[in-house]
Parts: structure tokens; C-alpha cells; sequence
């Protein structure tokens, strides 16, 4: 897995959408190999209307379409990108007083069909035109053996490490603008989710992964808000990448909101 290749798309996702983008994904396994993909996608309700209000500005006034982020037929057609063998079941838009977007619903015959993509930006419009297909070793694959008990293999992203540190000193500014700049960044990140995860149909039997709850695997879940509360780990989270899976589970530890399976591959019996 790019993990920090994700890191790198959300940071800047977070100073363009105001810090507040959710996103889960929960895929639901039944025994025979069949399920649904589960989608939930919310986004900052000011920045929404800001969007709306600057998009209004530059409108053609005999327009009479009301802008819209979430559109039904993007909705619908995001199931090709889990797999040929994805269909679209439902899906059903959300508002609160803080947060916009869907709920969406898709099924497939067979899990070793689908692939999972842990890259947020596609949820939200963010794909650059032109850019390349990503390649395989970028999404959970999955392999399925059916039986009394049967067992799902989970074939992770790759994690890959900087062989030698690229880390740039920081500007000496004063501690009192630091501290602001900190305090407007958490302000910035707070409600900012992203959350992949497995639920299988009936009780585990045996697993090596790393988060289990009853029935459901977290394959990786990224709360900036919870990893944010140590400023000070924060910035070396910020600022020092892990070099080795030892090190990348003594930094998983630093941060509760943060958890990325490193198992490979994962298998489930159930």
C-alpha cells in the first residue's frame, strides 16, 4: 500500500475541502462468496455552499440546473470501478446541518472479482484528466475458498519505504505563529474520516488480522482528528516516514486513529 501516497492526496484534500471529507467503505461477505459493497460519502456542509455560491457567481443566469456535488448517474456508475462483476442495487443522499453526501449500495456474485482502491480523491471528483489507470499492486484484491467454513484471502496494496530520508528542515518561524498555524490546522482536519473495512456473514472462526470486532476486519481507517490530539507525534508523523514494517507498527501505535493492516496476505475463516 502507498500509504503515504494516500497521506499526500488527503493533506491537500484537506486544505481544498475545509478538512471535512468521510468516507467508508464496508464490504459484507456471505459464505457462498456473494455480497454488497456499502458506501457512505460525506462531505462539509460549508464547504458545499461555499462551491454552490461561488458556482452560482459564474453562472450562465439562464441556466435554471441547480448545482449539484453528488450526482445520481456518477453514483451509479462508481460500480464499474469495483469490478466487472459489481452491479448498482440503491443509494440515497444525506443532509444534516454539517454534512452532505450518499449512501450507496452495490452487489456482486463473486468477492475474487472485486478490488477495493484505498485513494479517497475519486470519491470526491478529484481524478486529474489524463491521469493513468492505477496499477494493481495499488487495491485489495481477494480470494475465496467455499466450504463449511470458508476462508477469504485478502491481498493488501503494497507498503513501500523510503530508503533514505527526505526530510527538509523546517523554516525557523516564532513558536507563537507555529502555535497558531497548529491550532488552525487541527480546526482545519476535525471530522475528517476515511475507513475501509470487511464484514463477514456469521461468526470468525480463526484470522491474523490486526483489527477485528466480532465479525468485522478494519483493513485501514485514518480519523485525522484522533491521530491529531499528540501535536507532538503529529509532527513527527508528519514529518518521518517508517522504513520498515517494524517501524511502521511502532508508528501505528502512536496514533489511535489511525490503523493500516499490514498482514499480507490476510486470511479469514468464517
Amino acid at each position: 500500500m502507498k500509504i503515504f501516497k494516500i497521506l499526500s492526496i488527503c493533506f491537500p484534500l484537506l486544505f481544498l475541502l475545509i478538512g471535512c471529507l468521510q468516507v467508508e467503505t464496508t464490504i459484507n461477505v456471505k459464505k457462498d462468496g456473494s455480497g454488497t459493497i456499502n458506501e457512505k460519502v460525506l462531505m462539509s456542509k460549508t464547504f458545499v455552499n461555499m462551491i454552490k455560491e461561488f458556482t452560482q457567481a459564474f453562472q450562465d443566469s439562464a441556466l435554471t440546473e441547480e448545482f449539484s456535488f453528488f450526482k445520481d448517474e456518477e453514483i451509479m456508475a462508481d460500480a464499474k470501478d469495483y469490478g466487472v462483476d459489481v452491479k448498482y442495487v440503491s443509494h440515497e443522499f444525506t443532509s444534516d446541518d454539517n454534512w452532505e453526501g450518499f449512501h450507496a449500495v452495490y452487489s456482486f456474485n463473486d468477492i475474487t472479482k472485486i478490488k477495493i482502491q484505498p485513494d479517497p480523491d475519486s470519491k470526491v471528483g478529484m481524478d486529474e484528466e489524463g491521469t493513468e489507470t492505477s496499477e494493481d499492486n495499488e487495491y485489495y484484491f481477494f480470494k475465496f475458498k467455499k466450504g463449511d467454513v470458508s476462508e477469504l484471502i485478502i491481498d493488501r496494496p503494497d507498503i513501500e519505504f523510503e530508503s533514505d530520508s527526505n526530510e527538509v528542515s523546517e523554516p525557523d518561524t516564532s513558536e507563537q505563529n507555529d502555535e497558531e498555524m497548529e491550532d488552525e490546522f487541527l480546526k482545519m482536519m476535525e471530522g475528517m474520516k476515511i475507513n475501509i473495512a470487511l464484514q463477514v456473514e456469521g461468526k470468525i472462526i480463526s484470522t491474523n488480522a490486526s483489527y477485528v470486532d466480532d465479525s468485522e476486519i478494519t483493513l485501514m481507517q485514518m480519523d485525522f482528528g484522533e491521530m491529531m490530539k499528540n501535536k507532538e507525534n503529529f509532527k513527527e508523523f508528519k514529518n518521518k516516514e517508517p522504513k520498515s514494517i517494524e517501524e511502521m507498527k511502532e508508528f501505528l501505535g502512536k496514533f489511535p486513529g489511525m490503523k493500516i493492516e499490514i498482514e499480507k496476505p490476510i486470511s479469514v475463516k468464517f
